[in-house]
């Protein structure tokens, strides 16, 4: 097998990681294990492309410094703890950052493109997969994995999947409607997964789509985000089911003790709890081992219930991270969100429409995973946590591909391949 085979593989092995993301995470795993081993290789051996290594740095250089700031949190919250330093894998994953992204620059912004497909594929999976899963009730889990972040993943995939649009020629309609239903499957997940998280971050999906959508007038986009609006109302003012929950989290935010023992309310009772450990310990959090522990003594005083001190974190990234890290761990989760975002955000308008289209699907990303995080931690679970990291790597490369190479770097393979 040469090289172009290899890089063939690779990107091949790359468009599978989404596909068997929710199914079969031990093989998504082993996905992200090769992609991390690539990059590695390619860090030690960067031959021809040695060149790009400039134009890396220059591009997204502070964005995978950005990334350290987790697991440095942790290990500054384990020292001032007086424990050895022993950061977690879920969050040694953010250190993958660069290595991955380094790694799959060398397959050439065209066969990146190729992960979008996979994206599509495991949303119209998700779909017919909840739809049997959630025909008696609504289960607590979608095969091994919790139904909230499951849901919020085949969302987050549908929406990439139809913005990836803008990669694909203006009269290849049969492949725009493909990526479309991916996005509709998607919504129709968080529809049935009854996840609210989910449900916030739709009307911002459906706009970044429509804004996104360049093959057609402005008038079109227009027409399909009013009809899309109509739709979700329709479905939101005559589902007993979404009248219910929007009910209980109300009930909830309002503060009704008979709803302290439902899941809006544990949560609730856990966001007010992890504000309370954070006053006291600010610098340095509890740490995420004695989280649990917090919590029971903080039921014992009286101050949340039983059932709330079980939880297993915040059910909020911000909350979790400031309560598990202290300072450090606000500025670090933070930072996951806002790095990206300036990052994909300043080059939404490039004149590259391929670079425009990545960016917009980084900075839909880093979005949706701060409207996720506000009712789920997405950084601590290990579903959540790898595919952002990767995601985030993917669209960097492809962005760093396609960034004009320094002078006298004659790769033009590794640019338009």
């Amino acid at each position: 097998m040469g090289f172009a085979g290899l890089q063939g593989l690779l990107a091949v092995l790359l468009a599978l990681f989404p596909v068997f993301l929710l199914p079969k995470m031990s093989v998504s795993n082993a996905l992200f294990t090769v992609l991390a081993c690539w990059g590695l290789g390619c860090l030690l051996m960067p031959g021809r492309d040695r060149e790009r290594w400039g134009t890396y740095w220059r591009s997204a250089g502070g964005l995978s410094l950005a990334f350290l700031l987790w697991p440095l949190a942790v290990a500054i919250q384990q020292a001032v703890a007086g424990q050895p330093i022993n950061i977690p894998y879920l969050f040694t994953r953010f250190v993958l950052l660069f290595v991955l992204a380094w790694g799959l620059t060398r397959l050439g912004a065209k066969r990146l493109e190729w992960m979008a497909w996979g994206c599509a594929a495991a949303a119209c999976y998700a779909a017919v997969w909840i739809h049997f899963a959630t025909l008696e009730m609504r289960p607590d889990h979608v095969g091994i994995y919790n139904i909230i972040p499951f849901s919020n993943l085949a969302l987050l995939m549908g929406a990439l999947a139809a913005i990836s649009i803008g990669w694909d020629e203006p009269r290849q309609y049969a492949i725009h409607g493909v990526k479309l239903l991916a996005m509709l499957a998607g919504m129709y997940v968080a529809y049935s997964g009854q996840t609210r998280g989910s449900w916030l971050a739709v009307p911002v999906l459906v706009c970044v789509v429509c804004a996104s959508y360049r093959h057609g007038s402005r008038k079109l986009r227009v027409m399909a985000l009013s009809a899309l609006v109509v739709v979700g109302v329709s479905i939101a003012g005559t589902s007993d089911m979404v009248r219910e929950r929007v009910a209980e989290s109300v009930a909830a935010l309002a503060g009704g003790k008979n709803t302290l023992d439902s899941s809006s309310g544990g949560r609730i009772q856990v966001w007010h709890a992890s504000l309370r450990l954070f006053a006291e310990h600010p610098w340095t959090g509890v740490g995420r081992e004695h989280f649990r522990d917090a919590l029971r003594e903080q039921a014992k005083a009286g101050l949340i219930t039983r059932e709330a001190a079980e939880l297993a974190h915040s059910h909020n990234d911000i909350l979790y991270a400031m309560a598990a890290y202290g300072v450090p761990g606000l500025i670090a989760v933070l930072t996951l969100y806002l790095a990206p975002a300036v990052f994909f955000g300043r080059r939404l308008r490039r004149a590259d429409p391929r670079v425009a289209c990545a960016a917009a699907m980084g900075l839909t990303t880093a979005v949706s995973f701060f409207i996720f995080g506000l009712t789920e931690a997405m950084f601590s679970i290990s579903i959540t946590n790898a595919f952002y990291v990767l995601i985030m790597a993917w669209l960097v490369a492809f962005i760093v591909c396609r960034e004009p190479a320094p002078r006298g770097a004659m790769s033009q393979e590794a640019v338009h391949s």
